[in-house]
């Protein structure tokens, strides 16, 4: 028997007790891991794969601060269940670990209508009824022992947990000036380029280059030296040459490692993500 809980507007409510195995099962060891802060800008997932992000228990404080009080949450009403938002359960190791799993509601899945109901000898009618399917799947999966969050589609992680948005956002006026500031990032050489002109996409693969810029910067001759082995027209004077708008997905390459040589059998150049050969050295 499960407790399966819910989230209503700011309240958590209790909403059922029921096995609930057999219809709602996730395993993390069938997906392969994907971490989206490295390859999420542009990263298409295969069926067998799965994005995770690392977290601190804060990033998930409202739905943890819920669990450790799980004895104030009140039944679900009828009314609370108009707008509820997300089912979950949870479960707890030997170690009180816990592992959350996560289900969204969309609007579009609440639906509100009659029925008819069969009794012992005669049907009778129910009448302004909600009525929400339960996903044989996860949208979202919490691993506390690990520290990480799963997900498929990152819209599904941030409506859920909006703290997550800054993982996925577009590059801001203060992104780009960081960006282009050569007194505080000497290494980058940034050729005239208008930003208001650029794509979304390269907007966030941007913003996510400046998070990194202080470790690239403590690191800098470690990044050198992996741009010269496979961004080499990068590398101009000793600086990442920045040109074009392309140059940011080179520089991410960069950034972000999704380059490398196979080690086993033909030694072969690929960009993670695609696992595309880029160059055969045999």
């Amino acid at each position: 028997m499960i407790k399966l809980y819910g989230k209503s507007g700011g309240n958590f409510y209790l909403v059922a007790k029921d096995d609930i195995k057999s219809i709602w099962q996730f395993d993390i060891v069938e997906y392969e891991e994907i971490d989206f802060i490295q390859n999420g800008s542009q990263y298409n997932l295969e069926d067998n794969e799965i994005f995770f992000i690392k977290t601190k228990n804060e990033d998930v404080k409202l739905y943890l601060s819920n669990i450790k009080n799980t004895s104030y949450c009140n039944n679900i009403t009828h009314n609370a269940i108009r707008t509820l938002e997300t089912l979950y359960f949870f479960t707890k190791d030997d170690s009180n670990n816990i592992e959350l799993f996560i289900q969204r509601i969309m609007p579009s899945m609440r639906i509100e209508k009659n029925f008819l109901k069969m009794d012992i000898d005669i049907a009778h009618i129910e009448k302004n009824q909600i009525t929400i399917p339960i996903l044989n799947y996860t949208h979202i999966y919490w691993s506390q022992k690990n520290q990480k969050i799963y997900f498929k589609k990152f819209s599904d992680l941030e409506n859920v947990f909006p703290n997550f948005v800054h993982y996925f956002r577009d590059a801001n006026e203060e992104d780009i000036k960081k960006f282009i500031d050569r007194g505080e990032y000497p290494f980058l050489d940034i050729g005239n380029l208008n930003f208001e002109e650029t794509s979304k996409t390269k907007l966030k693969a941007l913003a996510l280059i400046v998070d990194e810029l202080e470790n690239v910067k403590k690191n800098l001759s470690s990044y050198e030296e992996y741009a010269k082995k496979y961004k080499p027209n990068l590398i101009e004077n000793g600086k990442f040459r920045i040109e074009t708008f392309n140059n940011i997905d080179d520089l991410s390459d960069v950034v972000f490692r999704k380059i490398y040589t196979t080690e086993a059998g033909e030694q072969e150049v690929r960009k993670a993500n695609s696992f595309k050969v880029i160059k055969s050295n045999v």
